[in-house]
């Protein structure tokens, strides 16, 4: 897919390429090659797919093909609200700024409206805390388009005053699940401040790590989080997954419900869970690695780890292919392979020996495998270097652990939401000290400059090496020799 994205081929002859390699793994379906064949026509179908859903097959109908023409004014676009609005209020005044995704329809530039397809974000300056607009409903804007000044969303903007046209052409459909998860979303947010209403930090820090709500807590904060290598636990990504799994699971095996069919069970509940958080990729990811893994049992398959991360790469870039270019796909397949690899080759004495011993040291495995493969990414994609990671995820990350246990026994378990409330304080305050104190420590973070990227290939090549085939010492000497090389090329650059 990363070729394909770059244009070099033409379309016609990709296609066929497809299927010449299709119709010879039928051929050759019993043949010693036909493993080979089959991962290049899957490589081959997804890259199919990638050109299918990007904007050269859509000609005139994407928005993109707009971007080097931007700013343009006086633009109309008809869409549906894809996401939940949200609120940015100003420092001073009763006012601020409404932001949200519009899945597009049509776009009226000047020769009249035309189809179009794509999603841009769309800010709402200067209005009130009241939205005019929601999640679902299918509205007509007019305002300014332009390219987007601000990361994580689309690249492109439509910006438009409080007092611009807006106008709602259909309500959102009542019986949404998104619009359910949404709703229970914000009544377990009440429970979370059930008797901490004196404690605006640990809430906010409470509701993000339970619930993923991001937005109240202090920049200040967030900041030294990402100094410190751990802004990563903010993100509902797999450490929440399998906490919330790991309950619904007790709390299905105690219905009497059979092991074959908890995943069954337990994966609308989880999809129900990531649904309304929002959806976030992270979460996604997550959710398919962990739907793979406990509907094994349903095909009288033993769960298998590694089995489990190709399958769900796979899914995702199925139903999202432009995923592969996204900086939090790379991150979290990278971090898991690596977690795979390593634990493939600790011996099992250092993990056995009591529950204290086995969690010490599969947490310090982690903890070292996540730092080998997000050091490069980190510095590649945010110009940062924190050392102090591998010793702050050790200290975080069982933090986190309690605080969102605490956090879901409170919306289980509502009569009691004031004692677990209390506890979670207990371990956000633990936390957010050993934050500060990391932070505080000379040489914990630098910024420095993206490496290059044969030193990142080197990097990633030797470990690759060194862990899944590196047998005998001097083969070990030469993967440390090209890690070294790595290392060596960064700082020359």
């Amino acid at each position: 897919m990363l070729f394909a994205s770059l244009g070099l081929v033409p379309i016609g002859l990709f296609f066929f390429g497809t299927l010449f390699l299709i119709g010879l793994a039928f051929l050759f379906r019993q043949n010693r090659f036909s493993s080979l064949l089959t991962f290049l026509v899957v490589a081959m179908v997804a890259a199919s797919h990638f050109l299918v859903s990007g904007s050269r097959l859509e000609g005139g109908a994407s928005v993109d093909r707009l971007r080097d023409r931007l700013p343009l004014g006086g633009v109309g676009v008809v869409g549906h609200v894809s996401g939940f609005p949200e609120y940015h209020p100003y420092r001073s005044g009763a006012r601020g700024t409404w932001t949200f995704p519009l899945r597009l329809e049509g776009i009226s530039i000047s020769s009249g409206w035309v189809k179009s397809r794509g999603v841009i974000d769309v800010r709402i300056t200067g209005a009130r805390p009241e939205s005019l607009v929601g999640h679902g409903q299918r509205v007509l804007l007019e305002g300014r388009l332009c390219r987007s000044l601000y990361p994580g969303g689309s690249t492109i903007q439509l910006e438009l005053d409080h007092d611009g046209r807006q106008v709602v052409l259909s309500e959102r459909n009542r019986f949404s699940p998104v619009v359910w998860g949404r709703a229970w979303r914000e009544s377990a947010a009440r429970r979370l401040e059930a008797g901490v209403g004196g404690y605006p930090l640990q809430q906010a820090v409470m509701k993000a790590l339970v619930l993923g709500y991001r937005k109240e807590i202090p920049q200040e904060t967030l900041s030294r989080f990402r100094r410190t290598g751990s802004v990563h636990v903010f993100a509902i990504s797999g450490l929440h997954v399998c906490i919330v799994g790991l309950l619904l699971s007790i709390v299905l095996k105690s219905l009497g419900v059979p092991r074959d069919w908890i995943g069954v069970w337990l994966l609308p509940l989880l999809l129900f869970y990531v649904v309304s958080t929002g959806m976030k990729p992270s979460a996604m990811r997550a959710l398919a690695m962990a739907g793979v893994f406990v509907l094994a049992p349903l095909f009288r398959r033993k769960p298998d780890v590694p089995s489990s991360v190709a399958l769900a790469a796979v899914l995702l870039l199925i139903m999202r292919p432009a995923e592969l270019l996204s900086a939090g796909f790379i991150f979290s397949f990278t971090v898991v392979v690596f977690i795979v690899m390593v634990f493939s080759k600790v011996p099992d004495r250092l993990l056995k020996g009591g529950w204290i011993k086995g969690y010490t040291g599969s947490l310090v495995v982690t903890s070292f495998a996540a730092s080998l493969a997000s050091i490069p990414l980190a510095a590649l994609y945010f110009g940062m270097f924190s050392p102090i990671a591998l010793v702050g995820n050790l200290i975080v990350v069982p933090l986190t652990f309690c605080i969102v246990l605490s956090g879901w026994l409170s919306i289980l378990l509502p009569v009691a939401s004031s004692v677990f409330n209390f506890s979670g304080m207990v371990f956000i305050d633990l936390l957010l000290g050993c934050v500060r104190w990391l932070d505080r420590l000379p040489g914990s973070s630098w910024q420095v400059s993206p490496p290059p990227l044969l030193a990142v290939l080197a990097w990633y090549g030797s470990l690759i090496y060194l862990f899944t085939h590196a047998s005998s010492r001097r083969q070990c000497w030469f993967a440390a020799a090209g890690v070294c090389g790595a290392v060596v090329l960064t700082a020359l650059s």
